[in-house]
């Protein structure tokens, strides 16, 4: 086994494009394993899209190939990956990781030569904080030791093999993540009602704006502070991470890259009438291929300024029903939580969402 920089090819039909498909095998045995659906793994497509997009961030991806070779046309067989993040915008001492390992390979060391070798390239970049995700499944009732993160809200099992090797490596835990599921169709009448319950709080000084697929030129600047609000209000445990500011110009990217995945999605936003101020929004993204019946969740937000009048609940109400217009074979939708985020916790689960796993974010000095 060795760790090389996957190549970057022009399209998937390039003879280097063996990298991101052996990426995207590796992701979706992952998800099995973890969620036991690969609804949200990322595909070859996703990692030539995400990799062709270094305007934010400077990306490097290393696989861990399989010398004897064995991967399809006779190109190496990937067995692993790991993507280092290094922020350029904003979080300039920062560098993140997730590592990928099929699970029989664990035992190997090849996660530990691919986080070894991302360790390397942060230090190498200057950087001097790095933040490794670890993805985790449901709890198994059978476990005993757990590592709980620094506010001691949310914890992992000690025993999984990326977290052992994380915490042999001087990585602590900072922050959980919970991943969530909504399973679909609701009962019949359900959203509505969340709808008519959360329009009686708001009352009429608010006005609901549906966006599918695309944000309106007038609105790209009042959308674009909505992100950075989130971005800075969002619970961070101990995590070393400043704001990390958003403009039009990067919802038109945002935007871009959704398009190259093949993904759409629907907006709800939130009005203040009197101020014409954008109080609040929340997003859907799912895949427009027909043969996959999921949608993920992304972000939500409210103006602290505007809390109080049920509009997270409204617009996510709003929103699901429009999802299900956009997309009426969806049968999943997949969300990501703070631990620390009670509020936003409890407006998922009273719509249905149950826990199914996590994240727990890893952080050390480099």
């Amino acid at each position: 086994m060795r760790i090389i920089e996957a190549p970057h090819p022009p399209s998937l039909d390039h003879p280097d494009a063996w990298a991101y498909h052996g990426i995207g095998r590796v992701a979706e045995v992952v998800a099995q394993e973890t969620w036991g659906v690969s609804d949200t793994a990322m595909s070859a497509n996703d990692v030539l899209v995400t990799m062709s997009n270094q305007q934010y961030a400077d990306k490097v991806r290393l696989v861990a190939v399989e010398d004897d070779g064995g991967g399809d046309g006779g190109a190496p067989a990937v067995v692993g990956h790991v993507v280092v993040i290094l922020p350029t915008q904003a979080n300039k001492h920062l560098g993140m990781a997730e590592v990928q390992v099929v699970p029989d390979a664990w035992d190997t060391g090849t996660g530990q030569a691919l986080l070894d070798a991302g360790i390397e390239r942060v230090r190498a970049a200057g950087r001097t904080t790095m933040l490794l995700g670890v993805d985790f499944g449901e709890e198994d009732p059978d476990e005993t030791e757990w590592v709980t993160a620094s506010s001691g809200k949310g914890r992992v099992a000690a025993g999984l093999p990326a977290i052992r090797l994380a915490r042999s490596l001087g990585f602590e835990c900072a922050i959980v993540e919970r991943k969530s599921l909504l399973e679909l169709p609701l009962a019949p009448g359900a959203l509505e009602a969340f709808e008519a319950e959360s329009r009686a709080v708001a009352g009429d000084a608010y006005r609901l704006h549906t966006w599918r697929d695309h944000i309106p030129e007038d609105w790209l600047d009042a959308y674009a502070a909505l992100e950075t609000a989130l971005a800075a209000d969002e619970p961070r445990g101990d995590q070393d991470i400043e704001t990390d500011p958003w403009d039009a110009e990067r919802v038109r990217n945002a935007d871009a890259q959704h398009a190259a995945r093949g993904n759409g999605y629907v907006i709800t936003a939130a009005e203040h009438v009197a101020s014409g101020e954008l109080a609040g929004m929340t997003m859907l993204l799912y895949p427009k291929d027909e043969t996959r019946e999921y949608a993920e969740q992304e972000a939500t937000v409210v103006l602290r300024a505007h809390r109080g009048h049920r509009l997270g609940m409204l617009v996510k109400a709003v929103n699901a029903q429009a999802l299900l217009e956009a997309k009426p074979n969806a049968k999943r939708v997949w969300t990501w939580n703070n631990e620390e985020n009670p509020h936003m916790l409890a407006i998922n689960v009273a719509m249905g969402f149950r826990p199914a796993g996590g994240c727990a974010e890893m952080q050390r000095k480099v």
